[in-house]
């Protein structure tokens, strides 16, 4: 007598494993609960397979719903630009795209000590009328040096330089309240590959936006204001240049910047005596006489022989800051006032 046909196997088992095998979670896991149904009331074949394709289908959905609960899905709309080249529909596309004059808001980052480096950066371009984070106002490319400078050699020069351009693209920074400067710069994987920019960007400080650009060159201005700025930029270029160590910490280097800052006031002092203020010549002279009279305690100041003689200097200086006199200035010459001073004031 013949052995018995063994049970026939069941189409749905073996349907399901392959369909889980091929990333199919929802079909795998379809086919192996019907089969192994048809298996128990059938006794059939492929109780195994079904039950393998049941899990590994289970698994890849288990995962996928682990990635939609915790993935940051971004659509990456790209930005489109006017004929004049500014941002004229907000978009997403990588901080190598930025240009000089771009408004953005930047990614899953803040800014910082230590901010994205050049190559991983991605941010999103916005029409500068619109909020926005930060405004793009300068670049420039490190060169002179064949291998990779370090992050600390390479930041020193970005923030210094950086610091400077800014008065090139907004002469008049007041005008717009707190605003501080940041960068972008390579790393060493970007420099063994080339690319050695420098992006400077500058923000409001914390989570504060801005509604505008920063942007104030010399052909946003009137003469009486350019010639005003202008005699400013000398003094206001040094002055962000303040040594980030104290006085307590680097004497040596606060005294240099004093020396500096002396250099740079007899520079502002004699463009303000040469510059033609309509309407406003008697708070320059008055402001003339205030930064005259705090020269020498800068001079002192940057041979200061300890701490405190250095700090006793600067309080000196501060008292001849001509403050309300260059308020006086800046309404004569229809010179906005920064944001807290018109909230002041009104």
């Amino acid at each position: 007598m013949p052995p018995p046909a063994p049970p026939a196997l069941n189409p749905l088992a073996v349907a399901a494993l392959v369909t889980s095998l091929l990333c199919l979670a929802p079909l795998g896991l379809i086919f192996g609960i019907v089969a192994l149904v048809q298996i128990s009331r059938k006794k059939q074949r492929g109780k195994g397979l079904a039950i393998a394709g049941i899990s590994v289908s289970g698994a890849v959905l288990a995962l996928v719903g682990i990635a939609v609960a915790v993935a940051d899905f971004r659509v990456w709309t790209l930005p489109a630009r006017d004929d004049t080249g500014e941002v004229a529909k907000r978009g997403w596309t990588t901080v190598h795209s930025v240009e000089v004059g771009d408004c953005f808001n930047p990614g899953d980052w803040l800014p910082g000590r230590d901010t994205p480096r050049l190559a991983d950066a991605n941010v999103e371009l916005v029409p500068c009328d619109a909020s926005h984070r930060g405004e793009v106002y300068a670049t420039f490319e490190l060169a002179g040096e064949r291998e990779f400078p370090g992050r600390d050699e390479i930041a020193a020069v970005a923030w210094s330089r950086c610091a400077r351009l800014y008065l090139d693209y907004s002469m008049d920074p007041v005008a717009f309240g707190r605003l501080q400067s940041y960068y972008f710069y390579p790393e060493q994987r970007d420099w063994d590959a080339g690319r050695r920019t420098v992006l400077c960007w500058v923000a409001r400080p914390g989570e504060a936006e801005l509604d505008t650009s920063v942007r104030r060159d010399a052909s946003h201005l009137e003469p009486a204001q350019l010639a005003y700025l202008s005699a400013l930029k000398p003094l206001n270029a040094e002055a962000v240049l303040r040594p980030v160590k104290s006085p307590r910490q680097d004497l040596a280097g606060a005294r240099k910047w004093a020396g500096r800052m002396a250099e740079a006031q007899a520079e502002t002092i004699r463009l303000l005596k040469d510059a033609d203020l309509p309407g406003a010549e008697r708070p320059a002279g008055k402001l003339v006489a205030e930064l005259e009279a705090g020269l020498p305690f800068w001079r002192q100041a940057s041979r200061a022989s300890d701490t405190d003689g250095f700090l006793e200097r600067l309080r000196s200086v501060e008292k001849h800051d001509g403050e309300a006199y260059r308020r006086e200035i800046r309404g004569r010459l229809d010179l906005p006032l920064a944001p807290a001073e018109s909230a002041e004031r009104a």
